[in-house]
Parts: C-alpha cells; structure tokens; sequence
C-alpha cells in the first residue's frame, strides 16, 4: 500500500487544478472516486500509465459522468492532460471518455473470438475509435476499475446491485484479464460473484 501513495499524491494538485474536487459523483467528491481507482488499478498490478489513467479519467467526463464536457472538449485541454500525465496515459483517458459503452460491450464478445478485434464508437461522432487489442485490454482494465470503485467500502454509500445490473459482464472481463484482475475482483465483490482462480 506504501508504495500506491507516492503515486496519488503526485497527482493530486493537478486533480485539484483541474477542478476534480469540486465535482460531485454519487455520495462523494470526483478526486476521491478518482484516487480509489487508481489504488485498485495498483492492486490489479496494471502498467503505470494505466494506474495513472486511473486518476485521471473522469477529467473529460463520459457517458455517464458531465458528458457535455467531452462534447465541446478544447484541443487545448488534452494537450494540457497530456503534458501532466503522458501520451499514453492521456490517449486511454481521452477513450475512456469518448467511447459508447454500447460499443465496449460488442467489442469484448469480438476480442473474445479468435483473431477478433475491438470496434469501439466515438459516442458523440459515431465514428471509430482506433485500437489495438492491447490498448482495448487496458482500456478494459481501466473501466473495471472504475466499476469496482463505485463498489462503495461503507454501507452508508450509495451501493450498486452488481448481481442485478452489471455482474455477469464484469465478471468476464475480470476473467479475460485474468488472474491479478480475478484475484481484485474477488477481494472487493466476493460473494454470490466469486471467481473461481484457474490452477495451473
């Protein structure tokens, strides 16, 4: 755990630059939903550009989360993220932001077919968004993160009914990803969602 917080605390006047404070998601602030990600990305043992991403991915906002701040997005502002966070980091966060969610769950039944590639849509154009296989099992890491913290560590939060809305879908990508993303998945869900580890 000593060695998540160099890495959150680096970042956290640029969150605070960026206003990620002052923005309101679900029962607490965007930075501390922003920061729980990037420690379960940490826990996932994802690459630091992902862990970074992590901290950074509701910047832009999404589909879910002030999508008419990615509608109207200054060429200025990712250049701005990009110097603070590097391209690779940026170019995740700025997918993360802009891609239907209807596409990431078609994209993820091709991947899973043999010599499948992902075909995510930029939601606001329609358009593609351009990756490679490896890049959409990062971008996969990221969104799972992102799920599992809004899995909330106090019953006084708002919680999500992961087995009614989300569980079987989550847990293939956790599977997909496997065995550190399992082992995450099964440390913060647990339950009637446990994942079987493969033996080997």
């Amino acid at each position: 755990m000593e060695s998540q917080i160099p890495m959150v605390e680096g970042y956290r006047a640029a969150l605070i630059r960026l206003g990620a404070h002052k923005i309101a998601h679900q029962d607490e602030t965007l930075i501390d939903h922003l920061e729980r990600t990037c420690r379960i990305l940490q826990r996932m043992r994802c690459a630091e550009h992902v862990c970074v991403a992590g901290l950074f991915h509701g910047v832009y906002g999404t589909q879910a989360l002030h999508a008419e701040q990615v509608e109207a997005l200054p060429e200025g502002r990712r250049d701005e993220v990009r110097a603070l966070i590097g391209e690779d980091a940026e170019r995740l966060v700025f997918s993360f932001s802009v891609m239907s969610y209807d596409s990431l769950g078609r994209s993820l039944r091709s991947v899973l077919r043999p010599g499948g590639q992902p075909n995510l849509c930029d939601r606001r154009t329609g358009g593609a968004v351009p990756m490679t296989r490896a890049q959409f099992d990062e971008l996969l890491q990221l969104k799972l993160g992102d799920v599992l913290a809004h899995i909330p560590a106090r019953h006084t939060h708002s919680q999500l009914d992961m087995a009614a809305e989300y569980g079987a879908f989550w847990q293939m990508v956790a599977e997909h990803l496997g065995a550190d993303a399992v082992e995450t998945w099964n440390e913060i869900i647990g339950g009637v969602l446990w994942i079987r580890p493969e033996r080997h």
